[in-house]
């Protein structure tokens, strides 16, 4: 069913970051330090309900942003969120390592799908494209800050964004990911050090950690990878 909701009041959206703000003390004093401050090009891939396209748009003065969010039911909200930034431009569209479509399945926690090859009865079909395709279409020719939170499909939008880590194009990435192999919902953090440790990135630290209980240790986190081309302002 398709959901019908009022525009959001400058309260609720106050209301909405204060609660997201305080875990993003850490992270929003290290993006400083090396340069990530503001003017900047920020993608926000797997952008939800836009609370961390909200949270960057407060901490990235005069810059834009692109939050990208396949789910339609989603996608309404984070529009409806967004309506009072010109800078923050909503796309209701998967980002991963094909040009298409592709099948993104109901979720009974918060709405979060997770993107597939196959249809399924519990899923809708979508549209999909490569983040190089969509740059080029839009004559995008960097991204300054590239983050993914996509249930576990962290590595195919790395995938579709070849050219453009090839070039250096991206100067930093924060993706969710955790400990854990077992776990389908989010990216294996020794995969994705592994595959950005190739390609010219460096790890700088885990942001933002969820822990569940003392016999699994974290349930996920954020990670931030910064490209080896950028160099710290003196």
């Amino acid at each position: 069913k398709k959901l019908h909701l009022n525009y959001p009041s400058l309260l609720s959206i106050k209301a909405m970051l204060q609660k997201f703000l305080p875990c993003k003390n850490e992270f929003s004093k290290y993006l400083k330090t090396i340069g990530l401050s503001k003017d900047m090009l920020v993608f926000d891939v797997g952008a939800h309900k836009a609370q961390t396209s909200l949270y960057f748009n407060r901490l990235f003065k005069e810059s834009t942003i692109h939050a990208f969010e396949p789910s339609s039911q989603l996608f309404e909200i984070l529009e409806r969120n967004v309506s009072l930034y010109e800078n923050i431009i909503a796309h209701n569209l998967a980002l991963g390592n094909m040009d298409g479509k592709a099948f993104l399945s109901t979720s009974n926690s918060d709405l979060c799908g997770q993107l597939s090859n196959e249809f399924r009865e519990d899923s809708i079909e979508i549209d999909v494209c490569k983040l190089d395709s969509f740059c080029r279409k839009k004559n995008i020719s960097h991204i300054d800050l590239l983050k993914i939170d996509v249930e576990g499909h962290e590595i195919e939008v790395l995938n579709g964004a070849k050219d453009l880590i090839s070039k250096n194009a991206v100067r930093a990435l924060y993706l969710e990911c955790d400990f854990n192999s077992d776990d389908t919902q989010h990216s294996y953090f020794p995969d994705v050090l592994d595959y950005l440790k190739s390609r010219n990135f460096a790890f700088h630290g885990i942001f933002d950690v969820i822990r569940y209980d003392c016999t699994y240790g974290i349930g996920y986190c954020n990670a931030l990878f910064v490209n080896r081309s950028c160099r710290t302002p003196s």
